[in-house]
């Protein structure tokens, strides 16, 4: 009996299939084997409806759209779809209008139909005009009115990022009658919690799975379920729900309306997709690119974003060559200016953009207070004060050490005292400006490293050249 045990368990272990992290699956090898030569598209869409869908949606953004577009046409439904989801918006948009223009809506609205609502409606809100009443027209009617309705909502809300499609319960069902739902229904992934309505729809509780499974099996929801719901509301800033997931612990928020109607639900996983998407927005806003630019957006799309923000930065960079044109006589009088000049720009700059990313990053998490906003100015214009005299000090020890004339080795106290005041004001500036730009009522992150280095060039060209015109006789020796 206990060989025959043992056979059972050798065979099970034979037939058990692990996938560990970085390996590459059959599937894998032979799409890229499919890829590596002619492609056969027929064949192609076999294999790639195979793989998992964020590996599927890699191999359709190696393709040009038209190629990605044959190939899902081919693959089965649901495959094409979760890939669709997986891949990036605007190569997801591309593919979807690429069927519409081949009179193939009806088959682009069954793919976005069958994904969760979220992932639908944003593709749906980056499609261009023309082709939205062409897929809304094309689908279920109950789908296009769901669709409608969430895309409807901001964007950066609770309510723009939540999903419809959850499983919810009344709270007259007993145990019985909800264990028998589950089975018929598909739980969210990272669900562990199952919101709770009442008749008319307004959340009243939330009950753990945990709960139902101890729970006896003629109890109600409302005897059992937990009365202290923690819940966003639909118009909740999306960074908002984001901090509260990362403070709480969260897994799944309920969304309610003012009346406290339920309305969907936020997953961790959405939260991933915010913070991801923040972060990326944020340094795109940073240095004036489009907030909503992504690698794979349209050309037009690019500049809308970038072109506003390089005509301010072209006046922006009008003080730094003011002064440069206000001191063309020292400079062609004292031509070791010219070398030092963008030196000195260069570490300011560094130094204001490591005091703004820091600062930045303090207001994402909300660690900036009101409060506290004084002792963060002194410590980073101490920050700035010290590290220029450091590196001040150190430029005039080197050139103290090798220069190999008088004006080379006078040339670095100039640049030292040039470094410290650049240096202090390009962290000062690097700090007050995301804090300014808060209190004004701007986004913090939105072209500041583009006023920071309007400070910075002028501040570091102004104290180098300032110094050096009042210092102009010592460094020539007279």
């Amino acid at each position: 009996m206990d060989n025959m045990d043992d056979e059972r368990l050798d065979n099970s272990i034979d037939e058990t299939l692990v996938e560990v992290g970085n390996t590459v699956s059959p599937e894998d090898e032979r799409v890229a084997d499919l890829m590596a030569h002619t492609i056969d598209v027929s064949a192609l869409a076999t294999a790639v409806t195979k793989q998992k869908a964020a590996d599927a949606a890699d191999t359709l953004e190696d393709l040009d759209d038209l190629e990605a577009a044959e190939v899902i046409e081919l693959m089965e439904d649901q495959s094409a779809s979760d890939a669709l989801a997986e891949m990036e918006t605007p190569l997801a948009v591309t593919i979807v209008e690429d069927l519409i223009d081949d009179d193939r809506a009806t088959y682009s609205a069954t793919l976005l139909s069958l994904m969760a609502p979220d992932d639908a409606v944003s593709i749906i809100r980056s499609v261009d005009d023309p082709y939205v009443e062409p897929i809304y027209g094309a689908m279920p009617v109950r789908d296009a009115r769901l669709l409608r309705q969430l895309s409807d909502y901001e964007e950066e809300s609770a309510a723009g990022i939540m999903t419809t499609d959850f499983v919810s319960l009344d709270e007259t069902m007993t145990i019985t009658q909800v264990i028998d739902l589950l089975r018929e229904r598909e739980l969210p992934e990272h669900v562990l919690d199952l919101p709770v309505t009442n008749s008319q729809d307004h959340l009243v509780g939330i009950i753990s799975l945990q709960t139902l499974l101890i729970a006896l099996s003629n109890a109600q929801v409302g005897d059992v379920m937990s009365l202290k719901v923690a819940a966003v509301h639909s118009d909740t800033d999306r960074e908002e729900v984001a901090r509260e997931f990362d403070r709480y612990g969260y897994e799944m928020l309920p969304v309610v309306d003012p009346s406290q109607r339920l309305l969907g639900i936020i997953t961790v996983d959405d939260v991933i997709d915010i913070i991801e998407e923040e972060q990326t927005e944020d340094v795109q806003k940073t240095v004036g690119a489009g907030a909503g630019e992504a690698v794979y957006s349209g050309i037009g799309e690019k500049l809308k974003g970038r072109m506003p923000w390089l005509i301010v930065s072209a006046f922006m960079m009008l003080p730094a060559t003011f002064v440069v044109f206000h001191f063309e006589s020292l400079i062609a009088e004292v031509a070791l200016l010219a070398v030092f000049m963008p030196f000195i720009a260069a570490l300011s700059g560094n130094a204001g953009h490591q005091a703004l990313a820091v600062t930045l990053r303090g207001i994402v998490l909300d660690e900036v207070r009101r409060d506290r906003i004084w002792p963060l100015i002194r410590r980073e214009l101490l920050v700035g004060v010290i590290s220029g005299a450091v590196l001040g000090g150190a430029a005039a020890l080197f050139l103290q050490l090798f220069g190999d004339s008088v004006l080379a080795t006078r040339m670095g106290v100039v640049v030292a005292l040039a470094m410290l005041v650049s240096m202090s004001a390009g962290t000062l500036t690097g700090a007050l400006i995301p804090l300014i730009m808060r209190r004004v009522g701007a986004d913090p992150a939105q072209a500041s490293a583009i006023f920071l280095v309007m400070v910075t060039d002028a501040v570091a060209f102004t104290s180098l050249l300032g110094f050096a015109t009042i210092a102009v006789q010592w460094l020539q020796g007279n």
